[in-house]
C-alpha cells in the first residue's frame, strides 16, 4: 500500500502538467469606430455623480429611489440570479479538482440448499449464511488535457460577472423609472390642479351667463357654448384623476410596497415647476466614459462566455482520460474489518475517444460559434444604442428646455389675451366666441406646459441613464456598491479571474442586497 499512494500522486501531478492546453480562441474586443469625444456642448457648472437623482434636490424623490433600490421585487429576483450564477460557477470550479468519496456497507447473504452442487446439507460443514463488511475511499479525476473543464469554469465565471453587471444595469433602470414615474405624477397633479381651477372659473362664469340668459341679455347659442365648456373642463378633471390614480399605483409597485400600501397615496415633494434642472454634459467627454455602462460591460462578458464555450466544444473531439484509485478494507466479521489482512486497493486509468455520434459534437461546435457571433452582434448593438441614447438625450435636454421657455411665454400671453377678451365682451366690443376661443387656447396651453415640464425632467433622467448613471464628482462615492467592471474585463482578458473574482462578485451582490 505504501507504493500505491506515490504512484497516484505521480499520476495526479502528470495530469496537472498536461492540463495546460486550451482550444478556446484568444479573446479580442470587437472593433468599432468609436469617436474620441462627443460634439462640443454647453459646459456645465458641475458634473453629475452616480447618485444622479439627488441633483433634483427633492428629499421625497431621494427617499423613493433609495426605497426602490432596497425593496423592488425585480431587483430582488436579480439578486437571486446573482446567487444562482455564483453557485453554478462554484460547481464549475469543483470540477477542476479530484473527487474523493467514502463508502461503507454491510450485507448478509443466504444461499439456497437446493442449488446444483450445493455445499449445504446433512454432513456438510459450510454455513449457508454469511455477512460481509466493507469500507472504501475512492478517488477519481478526469484529466483536463484539452481545457474543457477550465473553459467550462471560465464560461460560468463570465456568466456570473455578466449577471452582476446586468443587475447594476437593472438598478440604474429602476432608479430612472422611479424618477420618471414621480415626475409623471407631479405632472398629472399639475394638470388636475389646472383642470379643477378652470372648472371652477367656468362654473362661476356659467352661473352669471345663466342669469343673463334668463334676462334676455345673452343668446341661447352663447349660453350653450358656455355650458359645453364647463363640461369639457369637468371631463378633463375626471381624466386627470384617473391618470393620477394609475400613476400612484404603478409607483407604489416600483417602490416594492405591500398590497395594503398600494392603496395609499405616495408622498409629494417639490412641485413640478419648482424642480431644479440638472447640468448638461461638459464639452469633450471621452467615449470611454460611455463604454463603462453596465449593459455594455455585461454584453462584453457575454462574448467572453461564448468564447470559452467554443473551447469546450472543441475539446469534446479529443480523448478523455480519467484516473481512479480505491483504498479500503473487506472482512466477513466487523472485528476483522480494520486488520492489515483485510486491506484492499486498486487503481487504473480510463481513456475514451468519441468515434461516432451522428454529428452531435460538430453541431455543438457550430452552435458555440454561432452563439459567439450572436454575442458580438449584441455587443455592437448595445454600443450603438448607447451612443444613440446619448445623442438623443442630450438634444432632448437642450431642446425641451427651450420648449418650456417658449410654452411659458405662450401661457403668459394667452392669459393676458383671455383677460382682454373677457373685458371687451363685457363692454360689448366683441362676441362671446372670441372669449371661448381665448379660454380654450389658454386651457390647452397650460396643460401642454405641464407635460413639457415633465418632458424636460425626463430628458435629464435620460442623459443620466445614457451615461450609465452620470459621471462622478471628484471624491464622490456612490450610495450603493458598484462593481469595477473595467478591472474585471482586463482580468478576464489575461485569464486571471478565478474563484476570488467569483467570491468578490457574490459578496458585492450580497452587499447591494443589504443596503
Amino acid at each position: 500500500m505504501s507504493k500505491i499512494l506515490p504512484r497516484l500522486f505521480v499520476c495526479l501531478a502528470l495530469g496537472a502538467m498536461l492540463s495546460a492546453c486550451s482550444f478556446a480562441p484568444d479573446y479580442e474586443q470587437p472593433k468599432m469606430d468609436i469617436p474620441e469625444a462627443w460634439t462640443k456642448l454647453t459646459p456645465a457648472t458641475q458634473p453629475l455623480n452616480t447618485d444622479w437623482w439627488t441633483r433634483f434636490n427633492d428629499p421625497v424623490l431621494n427617499k423613493m429611489v433609495e426605497e426602490a433600490l432596497k425593496n423592488n421585487q425585480d431587483l430582488a429576483g436579480s439578486m437571486a440570479g446573482i446567487r444562482s450564477a455564483a453557485a453554478q460557477a462554484g460547481v464549475g470550479s469543483s470540477s477542476l479538482w479530484p473527487s474523493l468519496n467514502a463508502e461503507g456497507s454491510a450485507s448478509a447473504t443466504g444461499v439456497s440448499e437446493k442449488q446444483p452442487n450445493s455445499a449445504f446439507g446433512p454432513g456438510r460443514t459450510s454455513n449457508k449464511w454469511y455477512t460481509t463488511y466493507q469500507g472504501q475511499l475512492a478517488a477519481s479525476w478526469e484529466l483536463d488535457f484539452w481545457g474543457a473543464t477550465r473553459n467550462a469554469y471560465t464560461r460560468l465565471t463570465n456568466v456570473l460577472l455578466q449577471t452582476v453587471l446586468s443587475h447594476e444595469a437593472l438598478r440604474l433602470s429602476i432608479a430612472g423609472q422611479v424618477a420618471q414615474s414621480y415626475f409623471a405624477l407631479l405632472s398629472y397633479d399639475m394638470q388636475l390642479s389646472i383642470a379643477q381651477r378652470t372648472l371652477k372659473t367656468r362654473e362661476d362664469a356659467f352661473r352669471i351667463y345663466t342669469s343673463r340668459y334668463r334676462l334676455g341679455e345673452l343668446t341661447e347659442l352663447d349660453w350653450q357654448r358656455a355650458r359645453a365648456e364647463v363640461e369639457t373642463a369637468r371631463a378633463t378633471v375626471h381624466n386627470a384623476l384617473m391618470a393620477v390614480d394609475g400613476c400612484e399605483a404603478s409607483l407604489q409597485v416600483l417602490l416594492g410596497r405591500s398590497p395594503r400600501e398600494i392603496w395609499q397615496r405616495p408622498e409629494r415633494g417639490l412641485e413640478l415647476d419648482k424642480m431644479p434642472t440638472a447640468p448638461v454634459l461638459p464639452e469633450g467627454l471621452p467615449s470611454e466614459l460611455l463604454l463603462r455602462r453596465p449593459d455594455i460591460r455585461a454584453a462584453e462578458f457575454g462574448i467572453m462566455a461564448s468564447n470559452a464555450q467554443i473551447g469546450e466544444a472543441r475539446a469534446a473531439f479529443f480523448p478523455s482520460v480519467s484516473i481512479t484509485g480505491a483504498l479500503g478494507t473487506l472482512a466477513a466479521g466487523f472485528g476483522n474489518l480494520f486488520t492489515a489482512a483485510s486491506g484492499t486497493w486498486g487503481y487504473g486509468a480510463t481513456i475514451g475517444l468519441p468515434l461516432f455520434n451522428g454529428g452531435r459534437l460538430w453541431y455543438n461546435l457550430k452552435n458555440a460559434e454561432a452563439l459567439k457571433e450572436q454575442a458580438i452582434a449584441t455587443y455592437r448593438q448595445t454600443v450603438m444604442e448607447a451612443f444613440s441614447d446619448v445623442r438623443t438625450s442630450i438634444t432632448s435636454q437642450k431642446e425641451y428646455d427651450n420648449v418650456v421657455k417658449a410654452m411659458q411665454a405662450q401661457v403668459d400671453s394667452l392669459r393676458r389675451a383671455t383677460s382682454i377678451a373677457r373685458l371687451q365682451y363685457d363692454n360689448g366690443y366683441t362676441d362671446y366666441l372670441t372669449v371661448l376661443d381665448a379660454e380654450r387656447e389658454l386651457f390647452s396651453a397650460e396643460l401642454s406646459l405641464a407635460t413639457a415640464l415633465q418632458n424636460r425632467l425626463n430628458s435629464i433622467v435620460s442623459v443620466c441613464m445614457a451615461l450609465g448613471g452620470g459621471w462622478e464628482d471628484p471624491g464622490a462615492k456612490p450610495s450603493f456598491p458598484v462593481i469595477d467592471s473595467q478591472k474585471l474585463v482586463e482580468a478576464q482578458r489575461k485569464g486571471t479571474v478565478g474563484i476570488r473574482a467569483e467570491q468578490a462578485a457574490a459578496n458585492a451582490g450580497a452587499a447591494a442586497a443589504a443596503e
